[in-house]
C-alpha cells in the first residue's frame, strides 16, 4: 500500500459560513493516537444538514466554538490504511463505511469525511457490501435511525394495545424524495411491508416520486397546493408517521387518537436523549426540551397518542449490521446526488441545497477519489 501524505484535500467551512463560502484546502493528515482508531483512505462521504449546521454558527450557543476551518462531513466510505494496535474488525485493504462521531456526541469536532483520508473508531466502522458502491453506502447513518425509529413506533403502538405489524396499517411520511425520506420509505415497504404509504412532496417533484420509488408510495400529496394536512390526509386515518421535518404538530391530527404514534427525527428531544446523546450542556437546554415535551403534551390531550423523538445511533452495532444487510439485499437502494470534492461551485450548490433544504433531491455524496 502507498505511503502515507503528510498533507490532504479537505472541504472546509474557513470561517462560520453558509456553504456558498466552502473552501478545498490542504490540511494535515490525521494521524492514529487511540488504539482503537482506524485511518481510511476515503472514497465518498455522505453530506447532511447537521453538517452545515455547524459550519454556520449555529451550535456556538450550546455547545463549545468549532476550531476553524472546520472540515466537513460526519460519514462516509473508503478504505483502511492503517488501524490501532487493538483492532481487530477491519485491517488495511478492507472497504469500509464509517462514522465519525460516538455518543456522548461533540458535534463541534470535525471528522472531517470530506476529506481524502478520516479516522474513525473501529466499533463504528462496517465492511462495505460487495455489490453497493461506496456512494450507496454513504447514506448509512438515516437507513439506521430510520430503522431505529420504526421500531420503536411499533413498540408504542404495541403499549397502546395495536397488534401485529404494519401489513395493514397507514404510515404518513413527510418529504418523499428527501435522503431520510425516501430511505423511510423503502424502509417501510420493503422491510416492513406496510399497507399505505402517504407521503409529500412539491408540485415540480410529483412526476419524480414514481421514478425514484416506483410502487412505494400509495398517496402522493403536493404540499403546496393544501393549507394543512387534513386537506388532503382524513384526520385519524393513519397509524404512524415518522416524521422527517420540523412539522411534527401538524401530523398529530392525521392519527388514529386511540392508537396513533409519531416516530420523529425533527422535533425536539427529551431532556434524558440529550444527556445520553451529548455531552453536559448548559441547564437551560434541559429546561427548554422539557418545556417542549409539555406542548408536545398539550397538542395531543383528550388522545392517546404517542410521541417519541428519535436520534439515530451508529453505536448499536446490531442496528448497523443488520442495516448493512438492507443494502446488500436491494431493499434499500439509495437516491443520492453525486459532486466531486474539487468542483468547488458544484459542491457550494449542492451543500447549499442541504443547508436551505430546498431544491434536492435524495442525498448528497460528494466523491473525493
Amino acid at each position: 500500500m502507498a505511503a502515507i501524505p503528510s498533507t490532504m484535500r479537505s472541504l472546509v467551512a474557513p470561517r462560520y459560513c453558509w456553504p456558498t463560502e466552502y473552501e478545498v484546502a490542504d490540511m494535515p493528515v490525521p494521524t492514529i493516537t487511540d488504539p482503537k482508531d482506524v485511518l481510511i483512505k476515503i472514497h465518498a462521504a455522505g453530506i447532511s444538514t447537521g453538517d452545515t449546521q455547524a459550519a454556520k454558527g449555529e451550535t456556538r450557543f450550546i455547545f463549545k466554538r468549532i476550531s476553524l476551518p472546520h472540515k466537513i462531513g460526519v460519514e462516509g466510505a473508503g478504505v483502511v490504511v492503517a488501524t490501532g494496535s487493538e483492532v481487530t474488525s477491519v485491517k488495511p485493504g478492507d472497504e469500509v463505511y464509517a462514522f465519525g462521531l460516538s455518543r456522548p456526541m461533540d458535534v463541534t469536532s470535525a471528522p472531517g469525511f470530506s476529506s481524502q483520508f478520516v479516522l474513525a473508531k473501529a466499533n463504528l466502522t462496517l465492511h462495505k457490501p460487495a455489490n453497493c458502491t461506496f456512494e450507496d453506502i454513504c447514506g448509512m447513518a438515516f437507513v439506521v435511525t430510520a430503522y431505529q425509529a420504526i421500531e420503536e413506533g411499533l413498540r408504542l403502538m404495541r403499549e397502546n394495545g395495536v397488534t401485529g405489524g404494519l401489513e395493514d396499517k397507514t404510515v404518513f411520511v413527510p418529504g418523499a424524495l428527501s435522503a431520510t425520506g425516501s430511505v423511510g420509505i423503502q424502509m417501510l415497504k420493503n422491510v416492513y411491508k406496510a399497507g399505505k404509504v402517504i407521503s409529500t412532496v412539491s408540485t415540480a417533484k410529483i412526476p419524480l416520486v414514481e421514478q425514484y420509488l416506483p410502487g412505494l408510495v400509495d398517496q402522493v400529496v403536493d404540499y403546496t397546493k393544501i393549507d394543512k394536512l387534513t386537506d388532503a390526509i382524513p384526520a385519524g386515518s393513519v397509524d404512524l408517521v415518522y416524521n422527517t421535518q420540523w412539522i411534527v404538530t401538524s401530523t398529530f391530527p392525521l392519527l388514529k387518537p386511540d392508537t396513533g404514534v409519531v416516530a420523529s427525527i425533527s422535533s425536539i428531544p427529551t431532556p434524558e436523549l440529550i444527556r445520553q446523546a451529548f455531552p453536559p450542556l448548559p441547564f437551560f437546554v434541559y429546561w427548554l426540551a422539557g418545556l417542549a415535551q409539555l406542548w408536545y403534551d398539550f397538542h395531543t390531550r383528550g388522545t392517546k397518542i404517542k410521541h417519541v423523538m428519535i436520534s439515530g445511533n451508529i453505536g448499536v452495532r446490531e442496528d448497523l449490521e443488520r442495516c448493512g444487510e438492507f443494502l446488500a439485499t436491494g431493499k434499500i437502494k439509495p437516491i443520492m446526488r453525486v459532486v466531486e470534492l474539487e468542483d468547488i461551485e458544484a459542491v457550494r450548490m449542492e451543500m447549499q441545497k442541504v443547508a436551505t433544504g430546498k431544491g434536492g433531491i435524495g442525498k448528497l455524496v460528494v466523491k473525493v477519489i
